[in-house]
């Protein structure tokens, strides 16, 4: 029997991308009970493909949201993904996944994300890792088994409810925030490596335009997020050695967090979430990254 799950998508201007996400999701090997495509103002033939497939396709639910002018491009993100909620807030559904437009999916992804949460009640966010897809090959993405990128993240409903969904960050790190206030009401967030998807484009490109640009506006949304300066130089090193762009990739990050500083970047997130971030990454920094037993899902592999 199939879990009872719906699907958000936000999209914008994805129409080079999202047939291939589309079929993907139809492959899969228990489908949802609705899957919501919100089109947040496309200009090209977004639309046009959503429609296509919602006509044969039952189950997925083509939505139009006009997009503010003056919304940052995240925050235009998140509100296109609460406005799909909202279209589904009726349905018994108990566990809500949102997808990017530009992911495409194992076929066998959901089954064995819920094959995790059933492992585990106190499970409440998870995903898979993605690697990025650059010039005809795939391109390995740093990752954090407590962290669940926004572009493939599985909420079990009561968790999503009871932290209030996500919240608007111009900078973005939406993601973050939302597993870190799950952890903060004693939920568990957890990512499966051996669950890979691809996603078709580098993260963030599109709205930085360049992979240098994207390390810098990374750096810049770290320190919104009231990054630890501990943590920060701890994982820009990391960054310098692991992630490309090598050695300058991680300078960027450094050097974003750092122009955050001077030119006083307001804090974009609650200040009791922002005190337990800070808290548990001066514990990563003094036990070498270590999660505590308490932390872990007690799922094992999937």
């Amino acid at each position: 029997m199939g879990e009872q799950y719906a699907i958000v998508t936000p999209a914008y201007n994805e129409a080079s991308h999202i047939a291939r996400t589309i079929e993907s999701v139809i492959r899969q090997t228990t489908l949802p009970m609705r899957w919501v495509i919100v089109d947040d103002s496309s200009t090209d033939e977004t639309a046009a493909t959503i429609e296509s497939y919602a006509r044969r396709h039952s189950f997925i639910q083509y939505v139009r949201r006009q997009r503010a002018t003056d919304d940052a491009y995240f925050a235009s993100n998140v509100y296109a993904i609460m406005e799909g909620v909202r279209h589904i807030r009726n349905l018994g559904y108990e566990f809500l996944a949102v997808l990017d437009a530009d992911i495409i999916l194992p076929p066998d992804y959901y089954e064995r994300i819920f094959l995790g949460f059933r492992g585990d009640p106190n499970l409440g966010v998870a995903s898979g890792i993605y690697e990025n897809l650059v010039n005809g090959r795939l391109q390995k993405v740093l990752s954090d088994r407590r962290s669940t990128p926004k572009s493939i993240q599985v909420f079990r409903r009561a968790c999503f409810e009871q932290i209030g969904g996500y919240v608007p960050l111009m900078r973005g790190g939406e993601d973050t925030c939302a597993c870190v206030m799950a952890r903060m009401h004693g939920w568990t967030t957890w990512s499966f490596p051996e669950l890979k998807a691809v996603h078709q484009r580098p993260v963030g490109i599109r709205n930085a335009h360049s992979l240098l640009r994207t390390r810098f506006l990374q750096g810049l949304c770290e320190y919104s997020l009231s990054t630890h300066p501990l943590f920060m130089v701890a994982k820009s090193l990391r960054r310098c050695l692991l992630e490309p762009p090598l050695l300058i990739g991680g300078i960027l990050r450094l050097a974003g967090y750092l122009y955050g500083y001077w030119k006083g970047e307001p804090c974009r997130i609650p200040s009791e979430v922002a005190a337990y971030v800070r808290h548990e990454q001066i514990n990563r920094v003094l036990y070498f990254n270590h999660i505590p037993e308490r932390g872990r899902a007690r799922t094992g592999t999937i």
